[in-house]
């Protein structure tokens, strides 16, 4: 009995001698997660931790801001474009099963798709560019995502037979990273047309319940049906419940942080189920590795590749993915040499939160974070000359037509200094960058190379960081772009206080002014962008009566200028006839611009 008692004691030891430390960790993060949120003024969170193949799940906060009820941490949440992860898996299955090529064509699976390709008898466009967003399409459009028409049973097709042209290749593909949702919506339409069925039905049976994640789902959730999905919340802490999207196969996962560890743990171990290979190993080794890329082959070896980005932060270099949606925020990382990783989630997506707070303060937890290794650091500063100088703005515009203000307001500046190349995104904070070869540049604080210069054969230069490239132009062309925005503005404004001062005034002559009829089209537009601002975010993309108004206005304003240019012409007080027609001529030459880059008339629907 009494060597019982003593082994009894002895077991009761040894599991408080290992789990009281977990038990310990588990609090400090969650204290620290806690205190983080309040800091962040974020609603709640639930998070997962992977450890040499020990799973932790966590919560913090709240699941419902107007409730008050608390976060816990087997609830359900939106994931947003981490979804193009499992999607990128799921590719990844039907190619262990050999039903189809990486290498393939897409239009092999998808033979009347409507997509333009000048490059598609030397560069078809396959499913391994459209895994690794080198497709060379655009993002979005804004109708995407913020639509109401649309419905969770939508055909996927849905998301470019209104406007096929949201299909064309800006450039040739494999050879620049530029994200894009619509390409991942187009791998879920293949998948519909290899396994004849929707790609939610067949992956929900074939991906995620052989891999035991039976809390997750592709199909659209809402809170109103399934009670265990945390309550979304806006910036300003109202509610956000969740909404269908158009190019749901790029954003719409519904998970827990378990199910999350559950996956992270199954690409740790290579892709290996139950001791059998369920992904292919190889494919798994790519994760994050860029190919074919310009970058890659000068030699920047960070990038995205089969629904994963390689990303050097806080001192460890890993596989990671974030995502957000309407109400969510969510992001995971995996160090697979280490054996290490976490997810996290919350729900809230603020604009003014620092959400890489959190994954700082996780990684320190796993005891990731290093000292950079001296050989990344370049001893000796070389740079032969200013020749990297200047101005850079995005090759490809993310959500079209919005190129003007790409141009004006995402430009990036490059400046030599004694100590380095100084870059500096447009109202942000700069980045000191050092060299050694006067191409691939340094960050401090980061493991490898970060950024890379080069020219192309045309002697056109580029700046790249693997996942945005940057072409370089004439500082001029900026200069020029923003004073005719400035000026037009400013003339409109001016027109426009002229004409309401004649009408205060009850001047008989205020409709016989040339600012009438630019003024009366002008308040027209603006009349229709208050009636945008005044309503719900997520119908900006319907076609309403504010989109609408918003497309007549925008359609009206060159029409009023060009009644405005005639009256100045025509008019008999020569006093006032040459600043009338000054003001006239200067919107004249803003709306040309904006016809121009596409922004007139303006069409939020297609």
């Amino acid at each position: 009995m009494a060597k019982l008692v003593l082994i009894v004691l002895k077991c009761c030891f040894f599991v408080l001698y290992f789990s009281l430390p977990l038990f310990v960790i588990g609090q400090s993060i969650q204290n620290d997660i806690t205190v983080l949120l309040k800091e962040q003024k974020l609603a709640g969170a639930v998070y997962s931790i992977v450890k040499n193949g020990q799973i932790s799940c966590y919560s913090s906060g709240l699941r419902n801001m107007e409730t008050g009820d608390r976060m816990h941490k087997d609830d359900q949440v939106h994931v947003g474009s981490i979804a193009k992860t499992f999607l990128a898996m799921g590719i990844l299955r039907l190619a262990t099963e050999s039903r189809l090529r990486l290498d393939d064509p897409v239009k092999k699976y998808l033979k009347n798709l409507p997509m333009i390709n000048p490059w598609e008898s030397v560069q078809p466009v396959t499913i391994r560019h459209l895994l690794n967003h080198t497709s060379g399409l655009s993002d979005i459009r804004l109708w995407h995502f913020f639509n109401t028409e649309v419905t969770a049973q939508s055909p996927l097709a849905e998301f470019y037979k209104r406007n096929p042209d949201v299909l064309d290749i800006h450039v040739k593909p494999g050879i620049l990273f530029s994200y894009s949702n619509m390409g991942y919506t187009l791998l879920g339409m293949l998948i519909e047309a290899i396994v004849g069925e929707p790609y939610e039905n067949y992956l929900d049976r074939n991906l995620l319940q052989p891999m035991g994640l039976n809390n997750s789902t592709f199909h659209f959730t809402a809170q109103y049906e399934h009670k265990q999905l945390a309550m979304g919340h806006f910036d300003s802490g109202g509610l956000a419940f969740a909404m269908p999207i158009y190019v749901r196969p790029a954003g719409q996962f519904t998970t827990t942080a378990q199910d999350m560890a559950i996956f992270l743990e199954l690409i740790l171990n290579g892709g290996m189920l139950d001791g059998k290979e369920f992904i292919r190993k190889e494919f798994i080794d790519q994760m994050g590795v860029p190919d074919q890329t310009i970058a890659l082959k000068k030699g920047l070896n960070i990038g995205y590749a089969f629904g994963t980005l390689s990303r050097d932060r806080y001192g460890v270099v890993g596989l990671a993915h974030s995502g957000n949606t309407v109400g969510f925020r969510a992001m995971y990382y995996l160090f697979p040499k280490e054996k290490k990783g976490f997810f996290i989630a919350h729900n809230m997506d603020s604009e003014t939160a620092d959400y890489d707070l959190f994954n700082q303060v996780i990684i320190d937890h796993l005891g990731l974070k290093m000292p950079v290794p001296a050989h990344s650091r370049p001893q000796k500063l070389f740079i032969q000359d200013p020749q990297w100088d200047g101005y850079y703005v995005p090759v490809l515009t993310r959500i079209e037509p919005m190129e003007l203000i790409d141009m004006i307001s995402s430009y990036t500046r490059v400046s030599s200094m004694k100590n380095g190349l100084f870059v500096k995104p447009f109202q942000k904070k700069g980045t000191l960058l050092t060299t050694q070869d006067g191409a691939l540049f340094y960050v401090r604080n980061r493991i490898g190379a970060s950024h890379l210069f080069y020219k192309d054969k045309q002697g056109e230069s580029y700046l790249t960081t693997g996942i945005m490239t940057l072409k370089k132009v004439n500082g001029w062309k900026i200069f020029a772009l923003t004073i005719s925005v400035l000026l037009g503005i400013l003339a409109y404004a001016i027109l426009l206080f002229i004409f309401l001062y004649k009408v205060l005034q009850k001047r008989a002559d205020h409709f016989k002014s040339p600012a009438a009829f630019s003024s009366v089209t002008f308040l027209l537009f603006v009349l229709s962008v208050v009636i945008m601002a005044m309503g719900d975010v997520t119908r900006i993309g319907n076609k309403s009566f504010p989109t609408i108004l918003l497309y007549c206005s925008t359609c009206l304003l060159p029409l009023g200028n060009f009644l405005a240019l005639s009256q100045c012409l025509t008019a008999p007080k020569i006093s006032l006839k040459g600043f009338d027609l000054c003001l006239v001529v200067l919107v004249a030459q803003f709306l040309i611009l904006l016809w121009n880059y596409g922004l007139i008339p303006f069409v939020i629907w297609k």
